[in-house]
């Protein structure tokens, strides 16, 4: 059968254009977009919102326990139902969604995102994690028994920053690795608190008692809320929660260190129903296949910062927030978030021409590499169910959270290094830190496997 040439180029072009978009294809209907319930709505959950629908996802529900905090995203989403109490949302609404957004307070994040796991609900949870290596644990185990898409707000963890850092690590760059340190400038909030605040009278916007979720009861105070829970043992995890998740990434993730073989820390004093005001943690990581000898990281709060590695400029800043490996040929410095690593020492001896050199070959490398929008990838990830495609899915983000959360425990035993087991999952050589590796729930709330 002879066949034109129009005829034929008609056919090739339908079948290139099947190829490309199949959802658009002879017909097919387009995915439809995720449905996705909002918990904690205020503060960072405003971004967190904003993202979401930027990446094409729908909202069905929101739910903040204050009403204050959430009144600007409330007056945006007028004809949306709202609720004071996530649970009451989830057993209402389980068939309309298909996602859960958790942008709640740390002592929240487990319990809300456990349920929603539970429902089989994809889950995007703010970092960290979660307050407690136990309820990482958790979250893990659900996630894989239920084939759930997940993703930790790490947001870093997607830009072309850290891809630089992996593309340093691919071309043994650094030579041996030698140190590694991250810092940043929290706390900026208060900490070293030894005495509960005292009690306030509940402002009626505010639902103290779904606020508390799992954590135990006490009176109110606005020393907790909105901002300074950070400080609080009970309900944040310190100068780390913050900013440990976002500025540890690049070390964790291109040096694949899991969890460390042992931790001590400084710090201005020991923690207790508070964080200290300044830490430094050292962290003992085994061998890895890029690190055969394994590694030292320091995590310095506070204002506390490294040293100047050597054959850096005598002039170098630091800067606020940051991740430095160094190595026996090259050392690297980014920022806050995974920021872009720039050479700021090659070898040992202070050479201001290599530096140069060096900086300007890896920052060309940087215009070839591109980061991805951090919360399209779980979006579009969670409506293919997809859970290889959100790279901080928690099968990264779980150890990597306990490991910060293991320092947070030390900060309660200056001075006394802790051995962590692996196999056996506690503290070998301190009894007294096994406790803090988990807690008990308020009745109503399910921090276990389901």
């Amino acid at each position: 059968m002879k066949t034109s040439r129009r005829s034929f180029l008609k056919t090739a072009t339908a079948g290139a254009v099947a190829a490309a978009a199949p959802s658009m294809a002879f017909g097919a209907p387009r995915r439809e977009p995720l449905r996705f319930a909002q918990i904690g709505c205020g503060g960072k959950g405003e971004s967190d919102r904003d993202a979401m629908l930027a990446a094409g996802a729908k909202l069905v529900a929101l739910c903040d326990v204050d009403e204050n905090n959430a009144k600007k995203v409330f007056m945006k989403h007028a004809d949306l139902p709202k609720y004071k109490d996530y649970r009451e949302m989830l057993d209402k609404h389980e068939k309309e969604i298909d996602a859960v957004v958790v942008s709640t307070p740390d002592h929240v994040h487990a319990a809300a995102a456990l349920d929603a796991i539970r429902r089989g609900k994809h889950v995007y949870v703010q970092k960290p994690l979660a307050r407690t290596w136990a309820e990482c644990q958790a979250l893990l185990e659900s996630s894989r028994k239920h084939g759930v898409v997940t993703q930790m707000g790490n947001q870093g963890h997607a830009g072309s920053g850290l891809k630089l850092w992996e593309e340093m690590a691919k071309a043994e760059a650094f030579g041996d690795i030698l140190e590694i340190h991250t810092w940043s400038d929290r706390p900026i909030w208060a900490q070293g608190m030894t005495a509960a605040p005292k009690e306030m009278p509940v402002p009626a916007t505010l639902d103290w008692n779904n606020w508390l979720g799992p954590s135990a009861d006490r009176p109110y105070s606005k020393a907790y809320v909105p901002f300074s829970w950070r400080g609080w043992w009970d309900f944040g995890c310190g100068a780390m929660g913050d900013m440990a998740c976002h500025n540890m990434d690049p070390a964790f993730w291109i040096f694949k260190l899991g969890l460390p073989v042992s931790i001590k820390a400084q710090a201005s004093a020991p923690a207790g129903i508070a964080y200290p005001n300044w830490s430094i943690i050292e962290y003992k990581f085994g061998p890895t296949p890029s690190l055969p000898k394994g590694v030292k990281l320091t995590w310095l709060d506070g204002h506390k910062l490294p040293a100047a590695p050597p054959g850096a400029d005598p002039a170098l800043k630091l800067g606020d927030n940051g991740c430095m490996v160094i190595g026996s040929k090259m050392t690297a410095m980014g920022g806050s978030h995974a920021g872009s690593p720039r050479v700021i020492a090659v070898g040992d001896k202070t050479d201001a021409d290599a530096i140069k050199e060096a900086d300007k070959h890896w920052q060309e490398v940087h215009k070839t590499v591109k980061g991805t929008d951090h919360y399209a990838q779980w979006v579009h990830a969670a409506e293919a169910k997809d859970q290889a495609a959100t790279k901080s899915n928690f099968e990264y983000a779980a150890p990597f959270t306990q490991g910060i959360l293991l320092g947070c425990i030390a900060l309660r035993f200056p001075g006394q290094e802790l051995l962590w087991d692996n196999e056996k999952k506690q503290f070998s050589n301190f009894p007294e830190a096994n406790q803090w590796l988990s807690f008990k729930p308020r009745a109503g709330y399910d921090l276990t496997v389901g």
